[in-house]
């Protein structure tokens, strides 16, 4: 009874609690307080969760009549979700929710599934590090540091539901049985192996990846013969492994012959590796979401490397290799940076090995190093915590368009500010390259009926001449336009681009510029850019450039009779904004490298 007490108090149980506790807290407030639960689960994670209720509550999918594309995501996620969609339900049910699978009590138990597998992933994490005989403070520095000092935190409480968290407890979970068969072989981590492995793949296929590490998890070579020729002999053991094994893919090509009528479907269709021209320097260091950049404990973490030499060098070969193959498969992707997100999210399930190295690195014998290695990892801790608030307020971006100035603009800056404002897209605009371009400029100087707004004139402030366009409560959008799809440019290669002058007088008006495509006014597409973030100086006027690549809108909505594009400053406050030469731009190039965009090759 004492032992056990000891256990449940050990310091890494209390570890445990520690995260779990900072995490419900966290999710309570930014993510379920409130009416906050109804945008828990999006983007990514919404296909992911798509599944459930289409199955399990509406009892039908998507025909190939009814939608085209069958739902891209593999089914691993969803089916790791399932028991909290089942405890959702039954919440729902007693709680007089609705049972649509999308009222309150869904997303939050998908928020709750994304903790446990969290949980679990550290709980055999810990445990994995103690079969390397690593001391408990250890255990738990490196536990506390593989949460707050990486975009795990930001995967846990602001973008639960997505397949990242799950694969990382599932390669936590791996790992463990993987390192406990070799010191003393047993039927059930055999079975663990083989069935972790299956969901895994059909969590991420990429992620089986981290098999490769596998042998090298042997004391030495004789080690991993005597276990392969144990574990082949266990016929009856394996074929039970196989059958578990085999839900997710009996699953995933079930709903594939549903949707398709084919058991085997490319569900990426146009994306893919491009393996001949991978982005290793861009994927590891580049100021948009590079993962040392945004990860720099795991830069730090690689000096374990000269630590594991010496205690194993048979350990360091595989770590090495596993390493080098990851980070070549995960820069070959068409999407180096993998989309909107915090830092390179592609790399979160494969932290344990990078923290397995830090483990490593803190059983230095030298006192003074490892204080240095506690104070760095305590200055990641808040750099990483406070970049995580960052991109949620709209500060450092998420997207692709953060460079250097950028990044230490806003570096550990609570202003309302924008890492992006400096991006513009790479495109060569010399003669022959450019096969036409509209531009549409007004400075205010005299009313030009081709736009919009132009009431909006005022002779109290302007950049050039006497009249610039003003905007507050009073009158909300400036002087712009609106073109018709026909009097315009519409194919792949064509990048629209807004320049102008802007007076903002104050801090705080919320006034955004936006790129807006409409339809007998509803929005199909927009874009907009938060003023408030792209001011260096306010009451000044600045110059500022917006650009977008031409956007692919669907066959339906081509069809669709009276489609257009709007152009204006927006603002509704008491704080007085203006607008000067504004220059509209649609540029059709005959060559265009579209960056991190194949919507147009669908």
């Amino acid at each position: 009874m004492i032992t056990k007490l000891r256990r449940l108090t050990s310091s890494f149980n209390i570890t445990l609690l520690l995260i779990c506790f900072s995490l419900l807290y966290s999710d309570y407030t930014y993510r379920l307080k409130g009416d906050q639960w109804k945008y828990a689960v999006n983007t990514d994670a919404y296909y992911y969760y798509r599944y459930l209720p289409s199955i399990f509550i509406n009892h039908h999918l998507d025909s190939e009549k009814e939608n085209p594309r069958v739902i891209k995501y593999f089914i691993g996620t969803p089916l790791m979700e399932l028991p909290f969609f089942g405890m959702a339900y039954f919440t729902s049910y007693f709680a007089n929710e609705p049972l649509d699978g999308y009222s309150k009590w869904f997303p939050i138990f998908i928020s709750f599934a994304t903790l446990f597998y969290l949980l679990w992933g550290i709980y055999f994490f810990g445990k994995f590090l103690r079969q390397f005989e690593v001391k408990e403070w250890i255990i738990c520095t490196v536990s506390l540091s593989m949460v707050f000092c990486t975009n795990i935190f930001y995967y846990a409480v602001f973008a639960p539901g997505w397949c990242h968290i799950i694969a990382f407890g599932l390669v936590c979970f791996l790992l463990y049985h993987l390192k406990k068969i070799f010191i003393e072989f047993n039927k059930r981590s055999l079975i663990y192996i083989i069935v972790a492995s299956s969901f895994l793949f059909f969590v991420r296929p990429t992620d089986a990846i981290v098999l490769l590490i596998a042998p090298f998890l042997a004391k030495d070579k004789s080690n991993l013969l005597d276990i392969v020729r144990r574990s082949i002999q266990e016929k009856k053991t394996i074929f039970v492994a196989l059958l578990f094994a085999a839900i997710p893919a009996v699953c995933q090509l079930g709903i594939y012959k549903a949707h398709t009528d084919h058991f085997f479907v490319w569900s990426y269709t146009k994306e893919g590796f491009n393996f001949l021209k991978p982005e290793i320097v861009n994927v590891l260091f580049s100021y948009s979401k590079g993962f040392f950049v945004y990860a720099p404990i795991c830069f730090l973490a690689l000096f374990g490397f000269r630590n594991v030499y010496k205690q194993n060098t048979f350990l360091f070969g595989g770590i090495l290799i596993y390493l080098l193959v990851n980070i070549y498969i995960i820069s070959s992707w068409w999407c180096w940076n993998y989309g909107y997100s915090l830092g390179n999210r592609a790399f979160v399930e494969h932290l344990p090995i990078f923290f397995l190295l830090l483990a490593f690195l803190l059983s230095t014998k030298n006192i003074f190093v490892r204080i240095l290695i506690i104070l760095l990892i305590m200055f990641f801790g808040y750099v990483s915590v406070f970049q995580t608030f960052q991109s949620e307020h709209g500060i450092l971006d998420k997207d692709y368009r953060t460079d250097a100035k950028g990044y230490w603009n806003v570096f550990l800056n609570n202003k309302r500010d924008n890492s992006g404002k400096y991006f513009r897209f790479p495109v060569e605009e010399n003669k022959e390259n450019v096969i036409s371009r509209q531009e549409y400029f007004n400075d205010l100087e005299r009313i030009d009926t081709a736009w919009i707004n132009t009431s909006t004139g005022s002779d109290e402030l302007a950049h050039s001449g006497k009249f610039s366009s003003k905007v507050n409560k009073d009158a909300s959008f400036s002087i712009g336009m609106k073109k018709k799809f026909g009097e315009f440019p519409y194919n792949r290669n064509v990048l629209i681009r807004v320049s102008g002058w802007f007076y903002i007088s104050q801090k705080g008006s919320n006034s955004f510029f936006a790129i807006s495509f409409t339809n007998k006014g509803k929005s199909i597409d927009y874009c907009t850019y938060k003023m408030d973030g792209y001011m260096d100086n306010f009451g000044k006027w600045e110059n500022k450039v917006f650009e977008i690549y031409m956007p692919k809108f669907s066959e339906e909505q081509e069809r669709e009779k009276g489609n257009q594009i709007e152009f204006y400053l927006y603002n509704d406050s008491d704080k007085n904004c203006y607008v000067d030469d504004l220059k509209i731009e649609f540029i059709e190039f005959k060559h265009l490298d579209r960056l991190l965009d194949i919507d147009w090759e669908r």
